[in-house]
């Protein structure tokens, strides 16, 4: 290579260096709705708005990686507004879902309360390092002036204005500030002076931060699309929805396609807006072993993992999660982070046939969740929740149920053996209706060192792995201090019970270890896939039926229980011969339980 080519390859990679950023950080604030939440590590912040996230919450960068920056909100917003921007404009560098929802003040008062400042600050920066922002904020269908006014203070300060009112299309930007000498960046807003709103609304809906090694004289949006589901094998159901997804920068729109053939022919579905980010696909009726979504914007085209398309034959596999207020999703920065739902939503993109129900609720023990009808002992002041126990899980016909009771009972003094009783009937209930059944161990808790809370919460947790042993998962380890007591700064979300976003991730990780979904779907194939010597056990006919069912069998049985499509009980016999009448069921499918000897055999009928 010549000098002077050379010379310019080197000045060309010098600009490259300092142009791209070193880390970036995406930012929605807004709704705890998680159908409005961003993916793909965009940083959701909802229910910070009223500053109660006291220990505030890391910021991943776009990568997925922590940047160990800290957001706190210490300025509290009024509330959350949903009437942002729906078709943003990809310029502005925002998906539909940041758009469309936001944070807003108001500086007159709003029914009843006014907020005149509200923002936040970003902590543990690194004084080296120069920090960008990009701000956008959007209220659709307006006709006054919102200016918001955005004042960004390091070791030097900078103020930007943008209007909400109906945009689609603006940012405003802030470059190269530092921290402060404590290591912070605070951001305030409030209404600008060219605000006509008679309450003075003030909003913002999303926020990029850019962090360099230098300098910048611009921010640089890089075009980039990335597919993010399906990517890994998946079997849908015919008929079904699936959210096809994808990341995308600088990219006005893109075209999605099908292929039933592993991908020799494609059939299009549709050309949308990049900002959309998601795309609902109803699986057509073409069963295949290899589909092939792709992906393309004109200039690139992405491949999926192959995807088998099966019949809906109305098997389901039924996970149903009990609990307090970690397992209802308390504690993250926002409902999409907590563990019930990316198990949740890990589950469905695997297969459509799962399904997760929550009947977690805040405040609860093991009390609230015992079989219905149990006697609760004097001097206990808890009642049980016939909706969000353990026979409300069975009348869901689960095939698998998780308990996740962090801490309430060893803050209401409930002594372990109360709590080892209590959970002996539960499984009891679980196991007479062949129902496994895993159960979490508590999780740390800034209980007072050496009292008597923290001796109950401590021994449960050996007792919990003694009594469930491969069926107890691990949500202790790690977490708190070495004593046991006093939730690890990293995983306290501000109020010394609730678990934050990282601690939910772990929770998340060590339930997928555990295999629950794996063993609950061998348990169903099993059942409805029963052996020649259990089918000549047992003949149902006709099937479809219209009234009466007639069962022939070998051995007697001795009660039998049909289950609609939903899992819920809809007859029982106890005193079955041959024949039972179906004739005041609706028309549908349903799974018939045949209690005969010490089994329980599955068998599916249609009612016409």
């Amino acid at each position: 290579m010549n000098k002077s080519l050379f010379l310019l390859v080197f000045i060309y990679s010098a600009f490259l260096t300092t142009a791209i950023a070193q880390e970036r950080v995406f930012i929605d604030f807004g709704s705890t709705n998680e159908d409005l939440a961003s993916r793909e590590y965009i940083n959701n912040i909802s229910t910070s708005y009223q500053s109660g996230y006291s220990n505030g919450v890391l910021l991943y960068n776009d990568s997925g990686v922590s940047t160990g920056i800290n957001l706190k909100v210490h300025d509290a917003w009024l509330n959350i507004n949903l009437s942002g921007s729906t078709a943003p404009a990809y310029q502005v560098n925002v998906p539909l879902s940041a758009s469309r929802d936001n944070f807003f003040g108001a500086t007159s008062p709003f029914n009843g309360s006014a907020q005149v400042t509200a923002g936040f600050k970003l902590r543990q920066l690194d004084p080296n390092k120069f920090y960008s922002f990009s701000f956008f904020a959007s209220r659709m269908n307006v006709t006054d002036n919102r200016e918001t006014q955005y004042t960004v203070t390091g070791n030097t300060i900078q103020t930007v204005n943008l209007n909400a009112s109906n945009n689609t299309t603006q940012r405003v930007e802030v470059l190269n500030m530092q921290p402060d000498g404590n290591g912070e960046i605070e951001i305030i807003a409030t209404a600008g002076t060219n605000n006509t709103n008679s309450y003075g609304f003030y909003y913002l809906n999303a926020l990029e931060i850019q962090v360099d090694n230098t300098a910048i004289s611009q921010l640089i949006t890089q075009q980039n699309l990335q597919l993010t589901y399906p990517i890994q094998q998946s079997t849908w159901e015919v008929g079904k929805t699936v959210s096809l997804s994808w990341n995308s920068e600088g990219i006005n729109q893109v075209t999605l396609e099908y292929s039933i053939d592993g991908g020799s022919t494609f059939n299009n579905l549709a050309t949308v807006p990049a900002t959309d980010r998601s795309y609902d696909f109803t699986v057509p009726n073409s069963l295949s072993t290899n589909v092939i979504i792709r992906l393309s914007d004109g200039s690139q085209m992405i491949d999926s993992a192959p995807v088998t398309i099966i019949p809906d034959d109305n098997t389901v596999y039924r996970i149903v999660v009990l609990g307090s207020s970690t397992a209802a999703g308390s504690g993250p920065s926002s409902q999409y982070n907590a563990w019930v739902w990316k198990y949740r939503r890990y589950l469905e993109q695997l297969d459509t046939r799962y399904e997760v129900i929550n009947l977690a609720q805040g405040g609860f023990v093991t009390y609230n969740i015992l079989p219905t009808g149990t006697a609760i002992p004097a001097g206990v002041n808890k009642t049980i929740n016939v909706n969000k126990n353990i026979t409300k899980a069975v009348s869901l016909n689960a095939h698998g149920i998780i308990i996740n009771l962090p801490s309430n009972d060893a803050a209401g003094n409930y002594p372990v053996s109360d709590q080892l009783h209590n959970y002996s009937l539960i499984a009891q209930t679980a196991s007479q209706n062949q129902i496994p059944l895993w159960v979490a161990t508590p999780q740390p808790r800034n209980f007072p060192a050496n009292g008597s809370q923290v001796a109950i919460q401590t021994q449960m947790v050996t007792e919990t792995y003694n009594t469930f042993g491969n069926y107890a998962v691990d949500f202790w380890t790690g977490l708190g201090n070495t004593a046991g007591n006093q939730i690890l700064p990293a995983y306290n979300s501000g109020d010394g019970v609730h678990a934050t976003n990282e601690a939910h991730q772990i929770f998340y990780e060590r339930l997928l270890l555990k295999d629950i979904h794996g063993t609950v779907k061998n348990q169903v194939d099993a059942a409805l896939s029963a052996s020649d010597n259990e089918i000549n056990v047992v003949s149902l006919y006709p099937n479809p039926v219209n009234e009466l069912l007639f069962i022939e069998t070998i051995e007697p049985i001795s009660s039998i229980k049909i289950y609609n499509q939903l899992g819920q009980l809809v007859l029982e016999d106890q005193d079955v011969i041959n024949m039972i009448n179906l004739q005041h069921l609706e028309s549908g499918y349903y799974i018939v339980h045949l209690y005969i000897g010490n089994k329980v055999l599955y068998r599916k009928v249609i009612k016409k």
